[in-house]
């Protein structure tokens, strides 16, 4: 489910779940070593939605102290990883209830704020992205970036498995036909569709 980040050892779920334990047994300390586990794509899946850093570091901070807050009702019913993205996925559908109103406002901010470039086709990630819903954003990322499957997608945004992989095809359609759209605007052929299956 997370993707191994170059010279940061990945914790095995099991001493993930005994990690658990031991802050729920009132070893605060060790909440470090799960927000130094779960921090790097935690940013990586609120920026995604948020699109602004200064957000994003605000929201994995809040996510992390209501994690922490809220430890104790963590069962194994689902993994600790899981649970934590549940977490983050309704604390982002709160933040962007309440920034309705101001979105175009804030759109427009971050348009005259300097991007970091990462490589040539990040503009058409963010492009690609802008053009889906909140809802469409949260399970691509949870699915093609996090790599849960469709039932642990459903326990984290409480929508049935089923309803989600009806979505989730029907947003990669959407996203193929923007991808053949871009491609036929701009070069006159078809854009390579590379990284969405």
């Amino acid at each position: 489910m997370q993707s191994t980040i170059p010279g940061e050892a990945e914790v095995s779920k099991n001493e993930i779940e005994a990690v658990v334990a031991e802050v729920k047994a009132g070893d605060k300390q060790k909440y470090k070593i799960i927000i130094l586990q779960f921090e790097r794509q935690m940013y990586t899946y609120c920026y995604y939605i948020l699109k602004n850093h200064t957000e994003t570091e605000d929201a994995v901070q809040e996510i992390f102290i209501r994690a922490y807050e809220n430890i104790h009702q963590y069962s194994r019913q689902v993994s600790f990883s899981a649970w934590l993205y549940k977490m983050a996925y309704h604390h982002l559908i709160n933040m962007k209830k309440k920034q309705s109103r101001w979105l175009k406002l804030v759109e427009h901010v971050q348009e005259q704020q300097p991007t970091l470039q990462i490589s040539q086709s990040e503009p058409v990630v963010y492009e690609l992205l802008n053009y889906l819903t909140a809802e469409e954003r949260h399970i691509l990322l949870l699915k093609a970036v996090e790599q849960y499957t469709f039932d642990e997608i459903s326990e984290i945004m409480g929508l049935k498995s089923a309803t989600i992989r009806k979505k989730y095809e029907r947003l990669r359609r959407k996203l193929m036909e923007r991808i053949s759209q871009r491609g036929e605007m701009k070069h006159g052929t078809l854009v390579g569709t590379n990284g969405i299956r």
